[in-house]
């Protein structure tokens, strides 16, 4: 019964991209000896019951017990084959999701774990702590750190903190710049908890995004659209050209558009690449040096490609991957407008960044979620 409860909870957020884009987000279930954690690559909204990896909870507490590599390289390798090793029988074809020692920590029989784009306008912003702190006393803010073992680290300390102090069961968690946990013992529990967040930061956010759609002059973006193409070093790609309120604004200058020069999340990076590129010019070969001169600094070619009074060009290797990185990206416009009512972006710091680029998890679930999102 816990595994259909569980892909209830899945399907009804998975489905809402209030709270879900791509392959974002995970759910777990678990009882006394097992945990019952989303697959890698499994989208949530149609995860079925062998979307699931049965875990022995048993060997994932015994992680606790041992002494990892002071490299970051070799201690997340460590970890990852002790989390694998903590797999079910029959369950080896599967992959948990990074998150699983995460999962592990709380209590209750039920955790959510998603990326709504309203609350991440208050983890991604400057006064995010206070105004958790203010608007909800029974949650826990964490402050932006290492994904994986480290942040499941600090995550359980802070856990167990919380209930010592308070002698209550922790189950509401904010990360700063990635997301939120929900954990309830039944799908009633978290409903409830969920609405009681998405109300109060909605009451309070005072400047909502326009993401109302611009008709752009058909010869303008098929110019940009062209010339873009022309200009890429890698020539089998595919575009996806928008035009709303909110990109109207960023686009009319780049003293506007710097706010989304840094990344504000790792939904961002994994499928939007770190830096997006902006330009003010259609002319082909001045967007070919442009491009090199961005590989060349950054190490890879941008996904996303604001044209001066234009519009947004996302940059995929298919159809469905370039409506996936134009999906992500008005994410991170919505948030970098939902942080202007809490005191403005607060980017991710820069070591994070370059984790998350070079992150060997992430980068699979990257490549596995692009292949698989609908």
């Amino acid at each position: 019964m816990g595994l259909e409860i569980i892909a209830e909870i899945s399907h009804k957020y998975g489905a809402d991209s209030r709270y879900v884009l791509a392959g974002g987000g995970n759910t777990s279930y678990k009882n006394d000896e097992h945990l019952y954690i989303k697959g890698s690559g499994h989208a949530l909204a149609t995860i079925t019951n062998d979307g699931f990896v049965k875990m022995s909870r048993e060997k994932l507490a015994q992680i606790w017990t041992k002494v990892y590599s002071q490299s970051k390289d070799e201690r997340e390798a460590q970890v990852l084959s002790d989390m694998m090793a903590s797999r079910c029988e029959g369950e080896e074809s599967k992959r948990p999701s990074v998150e699983t020692l995460l999962h592990n920590l709380f209590k209750q029989t039920y955790v959510l774990h998603v990326h709504p784009t309203m609350v991440n306008g208050l983890t991604c912003a400057i006064n995010g702590k206070k105004i958790v702190s203010e608007l909800f006393e029974n949650a826990i803010w964490v402050e932006e750190t290492e994904p994986g073992y480290v942040l499941a680290s600090k995550c359980r300390e802070m856990i167990n903190d919380y209930e010592l102090k308070t002698g209550k069961t922790a189950d509401l968690l904010f990360l700063q710049n990635h997301g939120i946990f929900f954990a309830g013992n039944s799908k009633e529990e978290i409903d409830a908890l969920v609405s009681t967040v998405m109300t109060k930061i909605e009451e309070i956010s005072k400047i909502i995004p326009d993401m109302t759609e611009i008709e752009c002059a058909p010869e303008l973006s098929t110019a940009f659209e062209m010339a873009v193409k022309e200009a890429y070093p890698v020539k089998e790609i595919s575009t996806k050209f928008t035009l709303n309120k909110e990109v109207k604004r960023l686009c009319s200058s780049y003293e506007e558009f710097s706010v989304l020069m840094q990344p504000m999340s790792p939904d961002h990076i994994v499928y939007c690449k770190a830096i997006p590129l902006f330009i003010d010019t259609l002319d082909s070969q001045k967007i070919k040096q442009e491009l090199d001169e961005f590989e060349k600094k950054h190490g890879y070619l941008p996904k996303i490609i604001f044209a001066k009074d234009i519009g947004m060009l996302a940059i995929g290797n298919s159809e469905k991957d370039a409506c996936t990185v134009t999906e992500v990206w008005l994410d991170a416009v919505k948030i970098s407008v939902y942080a202007q009512s809490f005191g403005g972006v607060r980017h991710m710091a820069p070591d994070m960044v370059d984790f998350i680029v070079n992150w060997e998890v992430e980068s699979y679930r990257s490549k596995v979620a692009l292949n698989t999102a609908k």
